[in-house]
């Protein structure tokens, strides 16, 4: 019972906190009780990812010295699984942004996070979600935010389908937000889709050492021919850069899947063709020579 009302205490709601006016002495004492709550052995691994997505809203705000959690946080990116690294990103940005917290590799952890496995994550939505919130500023080096570009453009071409539409938008803002990288769209590679010669070092951790603002984002070149027009239609808008200068929304391509691009594509409009009587029209479109009435008919 003492354990479950500790609980209740340091991750209270803010609507059973609206009346309470918290003292200096009263966050001081709440950041005793949370950390050695945080070194016991009573958090399991349920419990951990919570505390993880509510240091940013619910527990900072309430610290008097918030910086005491970069040593938790920065635990939990190193020894937690990926689900776990991703909320601890985001308490470590907040410190990074807010509290001046100093940790250099920030952006080389998140770097190294943009693997093939994070798109079966549970927090894929939310990573990237995040990671639009990272890479606003325009203060970050053109070399890390070419090289963020360019992971994702390779990653593109392996991703389930449903996921590509979101990363080439992704890579899209991120030109129109940092114009520096625009010449990797521009750059003709000396070998069109051949990896073997690209400039890029994909085996680099250190995203500001991988040169691939001396590449060309191919890929994006590669994807316009995509079977999917979706899919198609969203890298050739590439061609269209530099008469738009605005970013796309992405938060309705965070949670796509497959259900809902068969839904999407069975409710497609088809084009109507006139007929040789022009009084008639046609929306019929021909997927095989012989109607199919049974799976091995």
């Amino acid at each position: 019972m003492k354990e479950e009302k500790l609980i209740q205490y340091l991750f209270s709601s803010k609507k059973k906190r609206k009346s309470i006016i918290e003292t200096l002495d009263d966050k001081q004492k709440y950041d005793t009780r949370l950390l050695a709550f945080l070194s016991s052995d009573k958090v399991d691994a349920a419990l951990y990812r919570r505390i993880l997505l509510q240091i940013p809203t619910k527990i900072i705000p309430r610290m008097a010295n918030p910086l005491l959690l970069a040593d938790f946080l920065t635990s939990s990116y190193e020894t937690q699984s990926n689900a776990s690294k991703i909320l601890a990103l985001h308490g470590l940005y907040v410190l990074l942004t807010q509290y001046n917290l100093e940790y250099p590799f920030f952006f080389g952890k998140l770097y190294s996070l943009l693997t093939i496995d994070l798109f079966n994550a549970k927090y894929k939505a939310r990573f990237f979600y995040l990671l639009d919130i990272f890479l606003q500023s325009s203060h970050l080096p053109v070399n890390l935010v070419a090289s963020f570009a360019k992971r994702l453009a390779r990653l593109a071409l392996l991703i389930p389908q449903y996921d590509q539409c979101l990363i080439i938008t992704f890579i899209y803002n991120l030109c129109i937000r940092h114009p520096q990288i625009r010449i990797m769209i521009d750059r003709q590679p000396s070998q069109s889709t051949d990896p073997i010669k690209d400039n890029y070092l994909s085996e680099e951790i250190d995203p500001n050492k991988t040169n691939a603002i001396d590449s060309s984002l191919w890929e994006i070149e590669t994807l316009t021919h995509h079977h999917h027009p979706d899919v198609a239609t969203c890298a050739l808008a590439f061609t269209s850069l530099r008469k738009i200068n605005s970013e796309r929304d992405i938060h309705d391509l965070l949670e796509i899947d497959y259900d809902e691009m068969f839904e999407h594509d069975i409710n497609r409009r088809i084009r109507s063709r006139k007929t040789k009587d022009k009084t008639k029209t046609t929306t019929e479109c021909p997927i095989n020579y012989n109607v199919t009435v049974n799976l091995f008919d």
